[in-house]
Parts: C-alpha cells; sequence; structure tokens
C-alpha cells in the first residue's frame, strides 16, 4: 500500500475522487461518484436537496468514509491517514458553515483567534497580528470588539470566513454561504470569495443553490443527483444543455428525474382498502 503521506499530488487536480459509494440508513447517497476539482479554481457543488453535498464535504474533510473509492485532497488519500496526518491535513482547509458557527460568548477577535490558540503556541502579539490581517481582509477590522450578536448575517459571514482563512488554507469548503443573506451582503461575499481565490492562490469548493450567485463567482458547476455528477460545465451554459437534470434544477419544475412523491407502499394498501373490494 502506497504511503499516504508521500503520495505524489496531482499538479492540476486539488481533489480527485474516483467510485466514491456511500451508503447511510440503507440509502445510497454516491453510487462511484467521480470528480476532479482544480486547483486554484471556484468550483460549485449544486443538486436538489438531500443529494449529499454537505455529505461529499465531509468526505473531502475525512469527517466521514464511504463503503468504497477513493478520495484523494493534494495527493493524500483522505480514508487512509492516521489520525494525526488527518488533522495535519484539515489544518489546511478552511470550512465555512452554514449558519457562520460564530461562539456566541467570545467577540469577533476571539472568534478569528480560536483556532489559532487551539492549534499553536504563537505569541500573543503575532495572534493580534495574523487576526487583524484576516480582519482587515474581509472588511471588519474596526468591528474587533463586536459580539456575534451585535452583527448582521452578512457581517457574521465574513467573520467567519476570516476565520476560515487564519491558517492560510490551501482550499476552502463553502457550506451555502449565500443563505439568509440580502443583496448587498450577498455581492460583498461573492467579491470576497473570488478575491481571496485569487489573491490568497487558493482553491474553493462551493454547496449552493442560487444559480445566478454561483454564475458571478465559479469557474466550474458539478451537478449531482442519485448519487452521480449528472451534469457539469461552465456557469454561463450549463442551465442550457439540454439535459432533464439541468432543465428540472435549473427551472425549478416540481416533476422530473426528481420525483414529487417520495418512493413508498401502495397508497390504497396504506389507506386500508383492498384491491377489487366493492
Amino acid at each position: 500500500m502506497t504511503d499516504p503521506v508521500h503520495a505524489k499530488p496531482d499538479d492540476r487536480t486539488l481533489v480527485r475522487i474516483r467510485g466514491l459509494t456511500t451508503v447511510l440508513n440503507g440509502k445510497t447517497v454516491f453510487d462511484k461518484l467521480d470528480m476532479d476539482i482544480p486547483r486554484g479554481k471556484v468550483t460549485a457543488i449544486m443538486g436538489p436537496s438531500g443529494t449529499g453535498k454537505t455529505t461529499l464535504l465531509k468526505h473531502i474533510t475525512g469527517q466521514m468514509r464511504g463503503k468504497v473509492g477513493e478520495v484523494k485532497v493534494d495527493g493524500l488519500n483522505v480514508p487512509e491517514l492516521a489520525r494525526d496526518q488527518l488533522f495535519e491535513l484539515r489544518e489546511r482547509i478552511g470550512y465555512l458553515f452554514q449558519n457562520s458557527a460564530l461562539l456566541t460568548d467570545f467577540d469577533v477577535f476571539e472568534n478569528v483567534a480560536f483556532p489559532l490558540r487551539q492549534h499553536t503556541k504563537l505569541p500573543e502579539v503575532l495572534i493580534r497580528n495574523i487576526v487583524l490581517t484576516k480582519l482587515q481582509a474581509v472588511g471588519l477590522r474596526g468591528a474587533a470588539s463586536l459580539m456575534p450578536s451585535e452583527l448582521s448575517g452578512g457581517m457574521a459571514r465574513r467573520v467567519a470566513l476570516a476565520r476560515a482563512i487564519v491558517f492560510d488554507p490551501m482550499l476552502i469548503l463553502y457550506d451555502e454561504p449565500f443563505v439568509g443573506l440580502d443583496p448587498i451582503a450577498l455581492n460583498q461575499v461573492l467579491k470576497l470569495i473570488r478575491t481571496l481565490n485569487e489573491t490568497l492562490c487558493i482553491t474553493s469548493v462551493l454547496v449552493a443553490h442560487e444559480l445566478d450567485a454561483i454564475k458571478q463567482v465559479a469557474d466550474h458547476i458539478y451537478l449531482i443527483a442519485n448519487g452521480k455528477v449528472v451534469a457539469q460545465g461552465d456557469p454561463k451554459t450549463i442551465a442550457d444543455d439540454g439535459s432533464p437534470w439541468t432543465r428540472q434544477f435549473f427551472g425549478g419544475d416540481a416533476d422530473g428525474p426528481v420525483p414529487f412523491q417520495y418512493p413508498a407502499d401502495d397508497y390504497a394498501e396504506a389507506l386500508g382498502f383492498k384491491q377489487g373490494a366493492a
């Protein structure tokens, strides 16, 4: 078996997924899923609710393991990593949670400083300089003393982003970064994602539903459903590829490849009616 620590990374692909099969509570979430996420780009993962988009992020960070398959990040096969190797990899990955997940008892400065205090022994003066630099990058250095309860939704998302980049990661995972944002805050977050991706030379993966927003920031879109990639392509053209999957998802149709009715037993039998009864 190849030592995952010394695996040779791909110069063009940061995350490589091959044959990933995941079964949860008897339901197949991924069925031999294949996906490549290129270095230095913004890649969007889209799909109907319940198709495993957040679950895919958990595979990338090693929080979950598939039944079979390979998930490689920077050449490292994540399911094969030892505990200390996995923690080392995670320090190179930033994660923006759906609800920002700020610590309510800490002010903005301490929320951003938290990972540094937990995982390093840096002197206080250096922690201060790093935190203020990251807050400056997201336009919130002046809000360092505010509590999370004093922040708007957009500001909270930007603080969470400052915390996600505090270790200068090679990869940032965004889980529904646009939910609940007003148009101004949305555009601010979109600008930050694009700017940080380019200035820090990082790779970004976004899980989102908002196609108009994705079109402004993503380089490539994967549409997943039924455990597989059903469409992929440039954000400006993927919605017009003519497939039933993209037509239903981007058109918002209630019925299509993704059915309105969840699989169930015969309706008449469930109501107690026997076939052939008068």
